[in-house]
Order: structure tokens, then sequence, then C-alpha cells
């Protein structure tokens, strides 16, 4: 029996990559300043016919984390490298976190990336009809985005440009997923306790204040006097269109991945632990049941002693990357 360690180890990947700090966007910051945009790509020196591709995108609350991988703690971008051996091409992006810029500033950057690739597919080795995606955490939301919203152009963006080419991809892995982001939204604002606290300051102020479950809020930029997750949640549960605050509310429905289940969805495989404390289960489990309502290719995987990482134990992390290897 697999049981998470108490102190997470950091897992960086264990070869350079072999294009590294790639340029594939500029763009802004929400304080307006210029920010570029990066990926490593780990691939085998000697190749040079176009093969699959991976994206792996980091987790860490949308808050935190880097792709250059030296700080994170899973293991799941370590384990993906090691297929460049097997002639997959792995990829681990940039995306601005909300501190930087409020959703869906970050489900731009994901798509862009997918763009990216296509349009470079041939410089990188790459076959644009053969990508997936896998991500953990807030990396799952993202990789979810990708997959089931390519047919919504209202979340495409424009950043990177490429806009001749589409961000769809073949296959989608996804551990312990951020889904529905209205009821994460209402389950957080219900665990609060004491006074209402103001969301003012900065992102990273306020988490360490709240232990992160505010973070509902953050993402779509709702801060400001007067402005708690109790008022928040007020807004949803009032449910009035009128209300000055309803773009919040629409900016939440809008980057969850539950509202997107649909036929026309890769083939989708979710993984999640029975004892994780930051993302409940019930949040893969009503993702899994949207996607079955739709008539989705759809595989939940659960291990009731898993946390929320580093990892779901061998056996399950394996069955995810085979899972996309067999798709793409």
């Amino acid at each position: 029996m697999y049981i998470p360690p108490k102190v997470k180890p950091l897992c960086p990947p264990e070869q350079p990559p072999r294009f590294e700090d790639v340029v594939y966007a500029e763009t802004t910051l929400d304080n307006g300043e210029a920010y570029t945009l990066r990926l490593d790509i780990y691939q085998d020196a000697q190749q040079t016919e176009p093969g699959p591709c991976i994206v792996y995108y980091f987790g860490g609350g949308w808050m935190w984390g880097e792709y250059k991988q030296k700080t994170q703690k899973a293991v799941y971008c370590r384990d993906l490298v090691r297929l460049t051996k097997q002639g997959y091409t792995i990829v681990c992006p940039d995306y601005r976190l909300v501190s930087q810029a409020v959703f869906p500033a970050c489900i731009h950057d994901s798509k862009a990336v997918i763009r990216f690739l296509k349009a470079h597919a041939a410089q990188y080795h790459i076959d644009p009809q053969r990508i997936g995606v896998l991500g953990n955490s807030a990396g799952a939301h993202l990789a979810a985005m990708v997959a089931m919203s390519a047919g919504h152009p209202e979340l495409e963006g424009t950043v990177g440009g490429n806009l001749d080419q589409s961000s769809s991809v073949r296959a989608a892995c996804l551990f312990y997923t951020p889904a529905d982001l209205e009821q994460s939204l209402r389950e957080a604002a219900a665990n609060l306790t004491g006074e209402p606290k103001d969301l003012t300051g900065t992102e990273i102020e306020n988490v360490g204040n709240d232990k992160a479950g505010i973070v509902p809020a953050l993402i779509v930029g709702y801060t400001g006097p007067g402005r708690t997750m109790q008022s928040l949640a007020s807004v949803l549960e009032r449910g009035d269109p009128t209300d000055p605050d309803w773009h919040f509310i629409e900016l939440t429905r809008q980057c969850s991945p539950i509202h997107y289940a649909s036929a026309d969805n890769p083939p989708i495989c979710l993984f999640h632990g029975g004892r994780d404390p930051i993302v409940p289960l019930s949040q893969s489990e009503a993702l899994y049941k949207a996607l079955l309502a739709a008539g989705a290719d759809a595989t939940f995987v659960s291990y009731s002693f898993g946390g929320h990482g580093p990892s779901l134990g061998e056996q399950v992390d394996q069955f995810a990357y085979r899972f996309l290897t067999d798709r793409l």
C-alpha cells in the first residue's frame, strides 16, 4: 500500500531540456508590465523525426510554481521526461500566475502553448496531431480547460498568435482537478470561521492569512474594500445577474471545466486521492459524471489512501502515462 510522504520531496527532471527557455508569447500582466512566456522542451538529442508530445502543466493553486521544475514537489514532470528515451517530447510551459494576471489569463496562456507547438512542429520534431496534456491540481484544471474547451473561441484568447492553429489535443490526464469552481467557492466560504475579512492587499498576503481558503475569489480578481469570501458567495447564491459583481460569478463558471463536458472531448482520465485535503474527491467525481452524461470517453481512477500528491503511487502514476502513450 502506497502512503504519501509527510514531507514532499523535490522531484526535478533528471536531464536538461533539449530546447531551453523557448519564447512562445509576449504578453502583459494586469499591472501593464510586459511579460515573456517561455517553455522548456525535453527530447532525445538524436530525435529528428516528428513524434508524440505531452505538455505538462505544473500545479500550485494558480499562485505558485514554475516551469523550470526546480521547486516542484510532484513526480509527474520527472517521470514524463523519462519517456524521452521512448521518442516522446515533453514540454513544460510557464503561464501567468493569478498574482500576475487573473483568470482567464492562465487559460489563454495554456492554449497558446498548444498553438505554438503546432505552428513550430517541424522545428521541434513534434507531430502536431499527437499532442496530449497532463497536469496536477491547478495544472490539471488548465489541462482540462485545454482538452475540453477547444471548441469555445471565447476562451481561446490571442496570446502568442498562431490563431490559424487549433488548441485541441488528443488526450488528457488530470490529477486531482478543481473542476467546478462555483462549488469550490461555496465550500470555501462555508468553511471560513470568524468575522469576514476584506480581500485587500496582495494575493500572497491573503493566502497567508487564510490558509488558501480564499483562492476561489482571488483567481477571478474579486478583491478590494467590502469584498469578502462571504460576500462573493452571497452573490452566487442570490443568482441575480443585475448585481454589479455578477460578472465574477460568470467568470467563475466560464473557467470551470465541468461546463465543457461533451462527446467531442478527447479521451480523458481523472485521478484523485480519497484523502486529498486540498481538492475534494467530489470535484473529480462530479466531472466524471458530467463526462459520462455527455457521452465522452472518460476513465476515473481513485485511490482511497491517496492525498494531494506528490504521487498517487507508482502503479496509479504509470497507468496515467500509459493512458497517454496508448492514445498518442
